[in-house]
């Protein structure tokens, strides 16, 4: 038999399939360097994703829409974010350098640390040499390591940004091909996949933006309100306490509460030391943080973002225990990892089951009878009921009746 040109009631040779596995497994083992920015880019596909949609239906064009997105939501959103992670490690380095120090080789396995200077005096004598000999040669020779690292990852960076802009452009081509050629519509694979697509949308632009947007606007609040503190009476580490308001939200029952009891308590401390009569603020801001910030989350984000597919312990161990396994991708690659695992117990395994099996064989067969008896080329009825049913059963479950919704009043 000819392994590679033989084409039977089995479909394509063997000899086909062994090369396309090889070729599967290079194209891993040739991307694993940049697995952290394809799943970052995966991410921002998400967020774009809506944007151009929402542009290409006002009569943009695909390529416009999705050059228009990445130019004036994506760039801003990144930088957004280079600040808060920036913000968020120079406070903690204030902290406990050592600790910071830890967290940079967690998060990002194989930087070399030592490349930034942290310590005052190293930063000082640095600045020192440059205003005496400002020249490039200088610069690179002081912070040779940083900027190459710079560099690279701005070039890794440029890389995801592309991958967004064809993936937001080329969509519909990308499903209309897979669609076509793999795997078309009502088959498990394409309702598997359909499945995936809708939870990373979930947990992407819902959960992640949420928090995101928790982020921000609590770090705003937060600077805003230390404007008003007595003084002695500023909430410390706006951007720490900020960031642990966010993370909060996916915390069940207490969520983001935790945090502003932490804090409330930490300035009663220091009134009832100082001037008892300071308490007013620490009261001003548990009743301004719960009663007014967190009815506008629930009021005007949770329902925009609408991030609740999935229950809430999921998404809190998806997040908290991506990153210490995969470092700074973990964010992303957790939840991705846990939409994937849980569509497929929601999705394929109850077909995998004997029982399934069987009744899908008896469901073949009784479809098979009624389709013999209207003739050839004939409608099911039966069949299209199971198919809307299943439909049915799959757009109630992404509405929260087929798992655990977050009934948590501060999340």
């Amino acid at each position: 038999m000819n392994i590679w040109n033989e084409r039977g009631s089995d479909g394509v040779g063997i000899g086909w399939w062994l090369f396309g596995i090889a070729l599967a497994i290079v194209l891993v083992v040739s991307l694993d360097t940049y697995l952290g920015w394809i799943v970052f880019g995966l991410f921002l596909y998400y967020v774009a994703r809506p944007i151009a949609r929402r542009l290409r239906n006002r009569g943009l064009s695909p390529g416009l829409a999705s050059l228009l997105t990445l130019a004036l939501i994506i760039l801003p959103f990144i930088g957004l974010l280079g600040a808060i992670v920036a913000i968020t490690f120079g406070q903690l380095s204030a902290i406990r350098p050592a600790d910071i120090e830890q967290l940079a080789r967690t998060l990002f396995p194989g930087f070399d640390t030592s490349t930034i200077p942290t310590d005052p005096t190293q930063l000082y004598d640095a600045g020192t040499q440059l205003l005496r000999e400002p020249s490039i040669r200088n610069v690179l020779g002081q912070f040779g390591g940083f900027v190459g690292t710079f560099a690279t990852q701005s070039y890794n960076l440029f890389l995801a940004l592309v991958f967004v802009f064809f993936l937001v452009r080329d969509e519909d081509r990308i499903s209309g091909w897979f669609e076509t050629t793999v795997a078309g519509s009502g088959t498990t694979t394409h309702d598997y996949l359909d499945a995936i697509d809708r939870g990373l949308n979930s947990v992407f632009f819902g959960y992640t933006l949420t928090i995101l947007v928790i982020i921000i606007t609590s770090a705003l609040i937060y600077n805003g309100l230390n404007l008003i503190a007595p003084p002695g009476m500023a909430i410390p580490q706006t951007m720490l306490v900020a960031v642990a308001t966010g993370l909060a939200t996916l915390i069940p029952l207490v969520g983001r509460s935790i945090v502003y009891l932490v804090v409330v308590l930490y300035l009663a401390i220091i009134a009832v030391g100082t001037d008892p009569t300071r308490l007013w603020f620490p009261i001003f801001f548990y009743l301004f943080m719960a009663l007014v910030f967190d009815n506008v989350i629930r009021t005007y984000v949770r329902p925009y973002l609408s991030g609740r597919m999935f229950h809430t312990g999921l998404i809190m161990f998806a997040y908290l225990l991506g990153p210490p396994i995969f470092g700074w991708y973990g964010i992303f690659l957790g939840p991705l990892i846990m939409v994937i695992a849980v569509q497929f117990l929601w999705v394929v395994f109850p077909d995998m089951l004997p029982d399934a099996s069987t009744e899908t064989g008896d469901a073949v067969e009784v479809s098979g009878t009624e389709k013999s008896n209207t003739g050839e080329g004939g409608d099911s009825p039966d069949t299209t009921d199971v198919s809307d049913d299943s439909k049915s059963k799959f757009e109630e479950r992404d509405r929260g009746e087929f798992g655990p919704d977050d009934s948590s009043p501060r999340s």
